[in-house]
């Protein structure tokens, strides 16, 4: 019972801080079929774009937010159906996902930002550094993946993501969005999600060899992502760091928020030099 209270009060502070900070004005554009929301906030001149993972929205930031914008002009974004943003009946997939973040850097006229992404926003990010180097200086992916099977991913993830049907996800969307808009198409967005989670990403590691920027890939120790996966990851790109945060499942980020957000900002803010084993 003490525990749980005490876990309560952290979690608490945790919002109200966030709360306190997030005091951007939530804006709109439209990339494509679809209406975006995005936020921006804080101080200095080098952009960072924060991307989250499937089912979440720009507030599952708000352990990173506080920091982060400390230092950098921090964008979030609602990718298409989730949080505020719309969705219409179209493939989903993660080259679509990513033309929605280039988009949205015309929109603001960023020429090149860092990217942290988790999950879906890990994916999204390796897209974007792939097929747009230009637009990439630095790359963290969290708990990411290039390719989905039972040797990526353990098997009852996928089992799960099977069983999802639009009365689950109508139940999720609706306690977890405030301001949902997508309603009226829980079915279409349910059976769109499923698929691309399924099924993508479906990267090669040629293609991961191809990145040229910095980048950092993060995972729990005790990751739905096998550990396999993601050193393999690391070691086909150039430019590649790992850090492996014990103690963690797949949310590093919100598990141990102060060690993971040293760890970023130490990545971020210094000249990548590239250790050379012997």
């Amino acid at each position: 019972m003490k525990k749980a209270l005490v876990s309560a009060l952290i979690l608490l502070v945790s919002f109200s801080l966030f709360s306190q900070n997030d005091t951007a004005q939530g804006k709109f554009f439209k990339s494509d079929d679809v209406e975006l929301h995005y936020k921006v906030q804080g101080k200095g001149t080098d952009y960072l774009i924060l991307l989250h993972g499937s089912l979440e929205g720009m507030q599952n930031w708000d352990r990173q937010l506080v920091d982060f914008a400390k230092r950098y002009k921090v964008v979030t974004l609602d990718n298409r159906g989730h949080g505020k943003s719309t969705f219409t009946d179209r493939k989903m997939d993660y080259v679509l996902l990513s033309e929605d973040v280039l988009n949205l850097m015309i929109e603001l006229k960023i020429d090149s930002a860092h990217i942290v992404g988790f999950g879906d926003g890990g994916i999204i990010g390796l897209n974007l550094a792939i097929n747009h180097p230009e637009k990439v200086r630095k790359l963290v992916a969290i708990g990411a993946n290039y390719k989905v099977d039972t040797s990526v991913v353990y098997h009852e993830v996928l089992d799960k993501v099977k069983e999802w049907d639009e009365n689950k996800i109508y139940t999720y969307m609706r306690n977890n969005f405030k301001g949902y808009r997508n309603f009226g198409m829980i079915k279409q967005f349910t059976e769109r999600m499923k698929t691309m989670l399924l099924t993508e990403p479906n990267l090669t590691l040629s293609d991961l060899q191809k990145i040229k920027c910095p980048t950092l890939f993060m995972a729990g120790d005790h990751d739905i992502i096998k550990l396999s996966h993601t050193s393999e990851m690391y070691e086909n790109v150039k430019q590649g760091n790992l850090s492996i945060i014990s103690g963690t499942k797949h949310y590093p980020q919100k598990e141990k928020p102060e060690l993971v957000n040293a760890i970023i900002l130490e990545f971020l803010n210094k000249k990548f030099i590239k250790l050379l084993r012997f």
